[in-house]
This record gives structure tokens, C-alpha cells and sequence, in this order.
């Protein structure tokens, strides 16, 4: 079975270094962890050039924004942003989910009266959002920092070019935190905010250390980065001379994250057939959204596309 529907990651970063990893996790595993993972944050900082004292970590999701927000917020999030409509629930905020345009882009003046309208307490983007690989540009969330009070949650999970983070202006908006789920040590979330308090990790010391070589190995993270960047690329161009091959695919997006989307005619019919030659994607209300693999995971989900396009 090969899955191309965003429930794993191509690129074994922990491979690169198995035998250090391995050692690491085997002389931590019965002991406890430091409560607050500060050289786990300290070499996310390092990685990311921003302040050690601005980051903090969780085993997932659920535990980082639990440790952001001291009750239960009022929380605005997008119809197609999985990670929005999925965490934001998760540690029982009240989402309050907006509608999009069916260019799928965001009008931060529209987004920013719903704030207001709505009395947000926060906002939860994914940027660029996942799955439809669209991006917000710095410049419109640094807008909305400015013109609300609202809290705004910014996931840069599924961003493969650091250019466009916003980790850069975190001295300047106390209201600004960035999400990133770094994919190996256990898949740990890191929450990076000016005055963020400090609250259990729950990581294991094993996922701990394996996080820290990884760290202390950066060519790694490098490494992953550009294939990642390399395949994404790939992908889309092929399935853009799908789009134009067959009438099937109704809109093709152009992505900025590690997957493509697009609308497909009987999404649902096509994603079954999928699923029966052994290929698992994402879809959901029409759209397929397709994830970066390697390159035979890519040559091989291209194949069996273009079979249940024709």
C-alpha cells in the first residue's frame, strides 16, 4: 500500500543517523525527561535562528495548545485546513468555522472583521494550509496581529520554504505563535510566542534525545527539506499535464506546501478505485489532495491516476 494522504512523511530523517539515534533512545529510556525539553527547544531555536526562551515543546498537538491557552478559547479556523478543524477541536476549543471562495484564498480584512464580529479569542491557520497548499503572505499576518486582539496560531508544519515563516517577527507581536510538528523524536509540536508559559512536555527522554542528535546533525533536516521541496515540485507539474490531459480534473491550486490539490469530478468514485490498486489519498467534499512522496511512491500514484482519470 503506498500513502500519499498526509499520514506519514516520505523522508526517514532519523535514518540518517539510525545507529546515534538508536544509542541515544537505548541510554534514556528509563529515565524520566526533562519536564520542559529545554535542550530539545534550544536546538529547535538554533535550527530555526529564533530565541531559545521564545520556544516551547509538546508530545502533540493537543498538549501545546492546552499549555498556550489557560481555558478554553473561542477559536476561528477554515473549512479545508485539516490541522485547524482537527487540533483546534482536540483540546476543546469552540471552533467557529469560516467558509472560503472557491479560489481557496484568504482575505485577511474579511478574516479580521470576523474577529471582531465573532469576539474571537484566537485564530488557528495553516500556513501554507493543508490541503489545499495555499499560503497567507507575512505581510497580511502581520496585518491581523495588528488589527486584533486576538491570539493568532500560525501552523508552518507543512511549509517547505522557511523564507516565508513568520518565526522572524515573534519579538515584535505578543499575540503571534508559530506551530511546528517536527517529524521524527516521537513527532514533537513546537509552540514559538513571546511570553509563552511554560508547561509539561510530556516527551519521553528517548524521543528527547533522538530529537536532540537529529538536532545536533542539521544536514539532515537540510537534506529532507530540498527533496521534499524537489518532489513536491514534481508532482505538481505532472499532475498539472494531467489537468490539461483530462477534463476529470476541474481546478488544479497552485501549492506552496508539500502536497497538491485539486478538484476532481467524481472525487469519491476515483478515490476508491484508488484505493483497490493500492493507493491511498486524501479526499474529501470533491477535492483529492496528493502528498510529496519519493520517487517511486510518486511514479507509482501518477501511474494510477491517470488510469482512474481517463
Amino acid at each position: 500500500m503506498i500513502y500519499l494522504d498526509g499520514s506519514r512523511f516520505f523522508f526517514d530523517i532519523e535514518g540518517c543517523f539510525s545507529k546515534s539515534v538508536e544509542q541515544a533512545r537505548e541510554l534514556n529510556k528509563e529515565i524520566e525527561g526533562d519536564k520542559y525539553a529545554k535542550e530539545l527547544c534550544a536546538g529547535f531555536a538554533k535550527f530555526f535562528g529564533t530565541k531559545p526562551e521564545f520556544v516551547k515543546a509538546g508530545k502533540d498537538y493537543s498538549t501545546v495548545l492546552n499549555g498556550i491557552f489557560a481555558s478554553e478559547p473561542k477559536m476561528l479556523v477554515f473549512e479545508h485546513d485539516i490541522s485547524a478543524e482537527n487540533y483546534s477541536a482536540s483540546f476543546g476549543a469552540k471552533p467557529v468555522v469560516l467558509k472560503k471562495a472557491p479560489d481557496m484564498k484568504i482575505r485577511i480584512q474579511a478574516l479580521a472583521d470576523a474577529v471582531n464580529e465573532n469576539e474571537a479569542e484566537a485564530v488557528f491557520l495553516t500556513n501554507p494550509c493543508c490541503p489545499t497548499g495555499l499560503e497567507v503572505s507575512a505581510e497580511d499576518i502581520i496585518k491581523l496581529c495588528s488589527d486584533t486582539n486576538a491570539k493568532i496560531i500560525v501552523d508552518e508544519s507543512y511549509c517547505v520554504d522557511e523564507s516565508v515563516s513568520v518565526l522572524k517577527y515573534l519579538p515584535e507581536y505578543e499575540n503571534l505563535v508559530v506551530l511546528k510538528k517536527m517529524r521524527f523524536g516521537g513527532n514533537s509540536v513546537f509552540a514559538c510566542g513571546k511570553g509563552l508559559a511554560e508547561f509539561d512536555c510530556c516527551i519521553s527522554a528517548a524521543d528527547q534525545a533522538a530529537g536532540k542528535v537529529i538536532f545536533e546533525h542539521d544536514s539532515a533536516l537540510k537534506t529532507a527539506q530540498r527533496k521534499l521541496i524537489d518532489s513536491r515540485d514534481s508532482l505538481y507539474i505532472r499532475i498539472k499535464k494531467l489537468a490539461i490531459k483530462y477534463d476529470a480534473i476541474e481546478r488544479l491550486y497552485r501549492t506552496k506546501a508539500n502536497c497538491v490539490f485539486f478538484k476532481v469530478k467524481e472525487a469519491e468514485e476515483r478515490a476508491k478505485k484508488l484505493m483497490d490498486m493500492g493507493i491511498s489519498v486524501y479526499c474529501k467534499d470533491g477535492y483529492f489532495c496528493i502528498f510529496a512522496g519519493d520517487k517511486d511512491e510518486n511514479e507509482a500514484v501518477l501511474k494510477a491516476l491517470e488510469t482512474v482519470l481517463k
